[in-house]
């Protein structure tokens, strides 16, 4: 079985780094409609065994291990976790880089082949793309993102490198978009809330009544993690 590129049942998220395109894609994933990016992760809601109280455990647990003076490990999910089999091995990333050229690979996993594969859009996946170019997904949504600079440089400024010149596009002027994400809603609760809700919407994801609620409070955790760096580790010693 190979990878279907032009499955519909895949949604492209392009945004650049630390422009919070993960938070999205992690409130999108708490529906039953859609994956977290981790194939194991993907496996099990297929086979009825991660479900909206497991993926909350999820993000609770591993939202603590974040801090933003020390890069950002995006809850341990992401593409080469969810499209490539023994995704730490070397070679994963030339892996994925086969993938954003539509090529095939017995790396791939069966999981998202499988995935691509469904005809009737049961269960839609996610894939990041970084650059000012969309992939060639001519049946994927894609959700673009703009005014990024201010957003990505408040996330980056305790990093040890901060002036390291991060790619911030402003906004795209190639492309097709389904939807365009203003990192300046993060700026507001309520503008957060209501353009995950119009994503859920644009997506056909069902559980929003009975999401809306966590979003709202990964939505505050995250938000405060992501500009508030850990103590050094003596001092978490110290204070423990």
């Amino acid at each position: 079985m190979n990878f279907n590129y032009d499955t519909s049942n895949l949604v492209v998220f392009q945004y650049p780094r630390y422009a919070g395109g993960k938070f999205v894609i992690n409130c999108l994933g708490l529906s039953d409609n859609m994956v977290f990016q981790k194939q194991s992760l993907a496996q099990a809601q297929l086979d009825g065994e991660f479900l909206f109280e497991d993926k909350k455990k999820w993000i609770l647990e591993h939202i603590e291990w974040e801090d933003c003076a020390d890069g950002w490990a995006d809850l341990r999910l992401g593409c080469v976790e969810l499209f490539v089999d023994d995704e730490y091995s070397d070679g994963a990333g030339t892996i994925m880089k086969l993938v954003y050229e539509n090529k095939q690979h017995d790396r791939i996993n069966n999981t998202v082949k499988y995935l691509s594969q469904q005809e009737d859009r049961h269960l839609l996946f996610p894939i990041v793309n970084h650059e000012s170019t969309p992939h060639s997904l001519p049946n994927a949504k894609i959700i673009q993102w703009k005014n990024n600079a201010e957003f990505v440089r408040k996330r980056t400024k305790f990093l040890p490198t901060p002036a390291m010149g991060w790619n911030t596009w402003t906004t795209l002027n190639d492309g097709r978009a389904d939807f365009t994400w203003d990192s300046n809603w993060y700026n507001d609760p309520i503008q957060t809330l209501n353009g995950i809700h119009s994503l859920y919407k644009l997506l056909n994801l069902e559980g929003w009544e009975d999401v809306k609620s966590f979003v709202e409070q990964y939505y505050y955790l995250w938000t405060e993690k992501i500009i508030t760096p850990k103590p050094p580790i003596h001092e978490r010693q110290t204070q423990s």
